[in-house]
């Protein structure tokens, strides 16, 4: 049986290795953009194709990629495949990426943000806090094994 401490420390480094995953999938800017187009809505791959201007083969060998890292799932219509975010820590993360962004634009514009198809509403808080909005269960336990 494990013990409390155990438990805990086991608990921590899944979420970290989640949170690994979870960066690792967001790392290639094709596979961001691809994130932001679905953090508003489904879309089939047609779709992110147009709106990425991008070819299938290099839509979907990305899209293949976040399926496996589980921050996509799909559902097929007829002969369409639409892709839809299923993870919320990716959500919160896209959230924050956001929101960094438009608070860098002069007199808060998203002319970039809107040529991308990525357009939010984004509460700019600190910048801690926007981590730990993402990740809180993960910043506690570091604090608790010393690490912050």
């Amino acid at each position: 049986m494990m013990s409390a401490h155990q438990k805990s420390k086991s608990n921590f480094h899944n979420l970290m290795n989640r949170a690994s995953d979870i960066f690792q999938a967001l790392s290639h800017p094709l596979r961001l953009s691809i994130c932001f187009e679905l953090s508003t809505a489904e879309r089939s791959v047609n779709q992110l194709c147009d709106s990425l201007l991008q070819p299938q083969h290099s839509i979907s060998q990305h899209l293949a990629l976040l399926r496996k890292q589980n921050v996509v799932s799909t559902r097929k219509q007829a002969r369409q495949v639409f892709y839809r975010l299923t993870d919320p820590h990716v959500q919160k993360v896209l959230t924050c990426i956001k929101s960094e962004l438009i608070a860098e634009e002069p007199n808060g514009a998203t002319a970039p943000l809107q040529a991308a198809s990525v357009v939010s509403k984004a509460t700019v808080v600190g910048e801690s806090g926007q981590f730990s909005t993402v990740f809180k269960p993960s910043l506690d336990q570091w604090r608790r094994h010393g690490k912050g």
